[in-house]
């Protein structure tokens, strides 16, 4: 549900009757209070298997490294880190996103896109599960020219409503069913309206740091798929198959784009601790080009179009 039944510990629903999105102050009423999202999706009661993998990471994640879930908060030791990778993403994606008045973002977590884009003016709905990661997006609008709701939901309950374009930032990748969960976002997008996303790379991952113990059988053959009960579900994607997915889900494919992301991939070991985004830029450019490095990009960072 959304934030229209956001119901604080006292019981109040701060935001009364009235329809959102709303208007970024508005919310200001929400502020450092933690509050309840009731829902009718069956998904968030559950746990332990392959489709709720990610979710049950996230919820290990906010007790273990509550400072890494909450990387927009500049204490967090990975804010500089998230943002230079919020900005190799908006390099793909500000131009076409920028026509867009209205946006979906499926996984929003704590912000990185829905905030920017509320600083655009832009009327923004997020939707995750996690119900903490959308109390630090709630705190985080008021002050911001656009306006804002929240839905404590899984992509399988997205709310109603058309936009002009949507945001899933590694999220399908996390979904068994990802070709269902492509085509529930681009149902929700008007026709001509852009749909910006982004999947785990089929290589890249098992040279990075946080690859998971125990997956080399996964890295060296198999169908892509990183399953590890308990663990890790992901699944990765070659360039055929990540416009494979976009174009069966009935989108034109407008740019597919390998980031390697120096700071969190196969090179991390080798990157300088603090760099800029222009040197960032260059090292990604660099990686793209280089005979080795090449195929072992860590991200498909995808603009795609719905036909008008």
């Amino acid at each position: 549900m959304t934030l229209r039944v956001a119901r604080l510990s006292d019981g109040s629903t701060p935001l009364g009757d009235r329809p959102g999105p709303y208007p970024t102050d508005a919310l200001a009423v929400l502020r450092d209070r933690a509050f309840s999202l009731p829902g009718d999706d069956p998904f968030l009661d559950g746990a332990g298997d392959a489709a709720h993998a990610y979710v049950d990471q996230a919820r290990s994640a906010w007790s273990d490294h509550p400072e890494h879930m909450d990387f927009l908060d500049p204490d967090s030791p990975v804010f500089h880190l998230k943002g230079l990778e919020r900005d190799l993403y908006l390099d793909d994606w500000a131009p076409p996103l920028r026509a867009a008045r209205s946006v979906l973002d499926v996984g929003c977590g704590v912000g990185r896109f829905a905030l920017w884009a509320l600083d655009e003016g832009k009327d923004v709905v997020g939707v995750d599960p996690d119900l903490r990661s959308l109390h630090r997006l709630a705190w985080r609008a008021p002050g911001r020219p656009g306006r804002l709701d929240l839905v404590r939901a899984s992509v399988d309950r997205l709310p109603e409503g058309v936009v002009d374009a949507a945001i899933a930032c590694e999220v399908l990748c996390y979904i068994p069913d990802t070709e269902a969960a492509l085509a529930g976002v681009v149902a929700r997008v008007r026709p001509g309206g852009v749909v910006c996303f982004s999947v785990e790379a089929r290589w890249g991952w098992a040279a990075a740091v946080d690859a998971s113990p125990g997956s080399i059988a996964h890295a060296l053959v198999g169908d892509g798929i990183v399953d590890l009960p308990g663990e890790t579900w992901v699944r990765t994607f070659d360039e055929d198959g990540v416009i494979a997915l976009a174009e069966g889900a009935g989108l034109v494919v407008e740019a597919c784009v390998p980031h390697h992301y120096v700071l969190d991939g196969p090179l991390e070991r080798t990157a300088p601790e603090a760099l800029s985004l222009d040197m960032l830029r260059d090292l990604e450019e660099a990686a793209r080009a280089h005979p080795v490095w090449s195929p072992l990009n860590r991200i498909w960072s995808v603009v795609a179009r719905r036909p008008a």
